[in-house]
């Protein structure tokens, strides 16, 4: 097969190979070489009609398309988050035609991790430094550092991480607000074992209070802090951090692990440097991960607000009752009318050039790809940015598209295991987080293999069945409960960002 159809309400089909001008496709005779994961016009499409992949709008025809040939961003406009040409949300009112099938396994999975007072469950059992303020970034990384590169005792699954970050001052209230419920999630993590919060002593958001509502959130956890400038200076700073941190480690290495199930995941999905083949293979995979985790009595979240305009009513469709459907519509709406307030075309921000080379032409194409990693289970809620997730099932955050951004709100919110999937290649990780990569296609894979954990590019190839990548992902996650290092823990990638909502003042 040279090429897939997702629906038979489609009228455009994506190339598996490079197709070459007179090369037959589906049936239909390829008017102009089409690249893999390009897509291509089944049927005669006239200007202004709909563009139409995964039974969805993506977008309408600009001119006159005839059957084999190229569509792309040449011959095809998005309708949706156009701040260039919109003053409004469009309302496009359409049917969810997709038949949909929850992925199920009768395969036992067990876990082996750290069992918190709380009921929570840590696939590793950390101790993290972190800065209140950017200020304190690098004391904070010189403390970890001073015991990571140390003679002192730890392990890959006990050992001292930190991250930086650019917030903790000059912002507006609920930006505040904001940046200490992203660092307070963080610290409470069940990944995390014991906190060092290290602030400088006259920001907005001051270390003994981000300290205090960790453990409020989390009292079973060791959690110090102190500020630099009471500890005089930068030099008395890291002596004085490096001794709390290596009795923190000491104690850390003494917890035993216990055996744990699907039932005590938190598993957060994301996708970043997607392409065509994204939604064919890599989302698809992840989304059956998620509905067995769920099946199994987990929870799974759904989160890039951006990347699901044009998706919102086969979401709101799963919602578990009509308040959750409200809150899928009004959230997703309210987010694209930020975006066409900026009055800019989404394109090029959002998807990224990079997406856009992969054959993905407008925000809708990309969002009905992205929705596929939630897999087919109900929707039980609806969370803002970084705040718990409390419920069993699918529960959708609200969060910007960008990969550093979600991940970081995931993590806050409980996250202990993600999976992120990408078509064009990505290190992300997360100090606190083991982060699963998933490929969409196996030249990627192959060529960012010391990135890359998995791939499902053997689905385009059709050696293998999106169920069975699905299970190889559960597979996986047990293996990162036993210890085994996801390649972005093996990089030290610490990637952590906060999203800001208004300007510095």
């Amino acid at each position: 097969m040279n090429a897939i159809h997702v629906s038979e309400l489609d009228n455009v089909a994506t190339a598996l190979e490079l197709l070459k001008k007179g090369d037959i496709a589906l049936g239909v005779a390829v008017l102009q070489d089409i690249r893999q994961g390009h897509k291509f016009a089944t049927a005669d499409i006239k200007k202004g009609e709909p563009v139409i992949k995964y039974a969805s709008h993506i977008g309408l025809a600009s001119c006159d398309i005839k059957a084999g040939e190229w569509v792309h961003v040449h011959n095809m406009e998005g309708e949706r988050g156009r701040g260039d040409t919109d003053s409004g949300v469009r309302d496009i009112r359409q049917d969810v035609y997709c038949k949909t099938t929850v992925a199920q396994s009768d395969k036992t999975y067990k876990l082996m991790g750290y069992r918190r007072s709380d009921g929570g469950f840590g696939f590793r059992n950390h101790i993290l430094v972190i800065p209140s303020v950017h200020c304190a970034n690098k004391v904070a990384e010189s403390i970890a550092n001073a015991v990571t590169y140390s003679d002192e005792a730890k392990n890959d699954e006990t050992n001292v991480v930190y991250v930086i970050h650019q917030h903790g001052c000059s912002e507006l209230s609920y930006d505040v607000r904001q940046t200490q419920d992203v660092i307070v999630g963080t610290g409470a993590n069940p990944n995390v074992y014991g906190v060092l919060v290290v602030g400088l002593g006259c920001e907005g958001v001051q270390a003994r209070a981000v300290a205090e509502e960790i453990r409020e959130r989390a009292p079973y956890k060791a959690v110090e802090y102190f500020t630099i400038q009471e500890a005089g200076g930068t030099v008395r700073s890291i002596e004085k951090g490096v001794q709390i941190v290596k009795k923190m480690l000491a104690a850390a290495l003494k917890v035993q692990k216990s055996e744990g199930s699907l039932a005590d995941i938190v598993l957060g999905t994301e996708c970043g440097g997607s392409d065509s083949f994204s939604g064919l293979s890599a989302n698809p995979s992840l989304g059956a991960a998620a509905d067995m985790i769920i099946q199994h009595g987990g929870s799974v979240i759904l989160a890039e607000t951006t990347e699901l305009i044009g998706a919102e009513h086969i979401l709101a469709s799963r919602a578990i009752n009509a308040s959750v459907k409200d809150a899928i519509l009004s959230t997703i709406k309210g987010y694209e009318d930020t975006v066409i307030k900026s009055h800019a075309d989404i394109r090029g921000a959002n998807p990224s050039p990079g997406n856009i080379e992969g054959g993905l032409s407008s925000i809708e194409e990309k969002s009905l790809g992205c929705i596929y990693k939630a897999g087919n289970q109900p929707v039980v809620a609806v969370k803002e940015y970084a705040k718990r997730i409390t419920g069993k099932g699918l529960t959708f955050m609200n969060t910007p598209g960008n990969d550093i951004e979600q991940l970081s709100g995931m993590v806050a919110g409980g996250c202990n295991i993600c999976v992120f999937t990408t078509g064009r290649g990505t290190p992300t990780g997360s100090a606190v987080t083991p982060t699963i990569k998933l490929a969409s296609n196996s030249a990627v894979f192959q060529s960012m293999n010391d990135s890359i954990d998995l791939n499902a590019g053997t689905v385009i190839e059709g050696t293998k069945h999106i169920q069975e990548v699905g299970e190889e992902i559960l597979d996986f996650i047990v293996a990162v409960s036993n210890g085994k290092l996801t390649k972005a823990e093996m990089n030290r990638q610490n990637d952590f960002s906060i999203w800001r909502l208004a300007t510095t003042v």
